[in-house]
């Protein structure tokens, strides 16, 4: 797990959190105390809607994976 700085439009987290080392297996999660316009935006969007991302500079593409309920964040995965 690694913090990482994530760019979705105009939302800016510095907070998230970067997990597993594989590709295909790796997820990030977006605490919704950082921003929750953000989250709002996430809930309605679907798991097969692509999100295009900076991740540390870095151009990603972000795919909505689940609502994390115990640390109030959403889990993305990794394309």
């Amino acid at each position: 797990m690694s913090k990482t700085s994530v760019r979705i439009g105009a939302f800016e987290i510095d907070d998230a959190e970067l997990h597993g080392e594989q590709h295909g297996e790796r997820t990030l999660s977006i605490p919704c105390k950082s921003d929750p316009d953000l989250c709002m935006q996430l809930d309605a969007w679907d798991a097969d809607t692509s999100v295009p991302a900076l991740l540390n500079g870095e151009h990603s593409v972000l795919y909505r994976k689940h609502y994390d309920e115990q640390s109030d964040a959403w889990v993305m995965r990794l394309a």
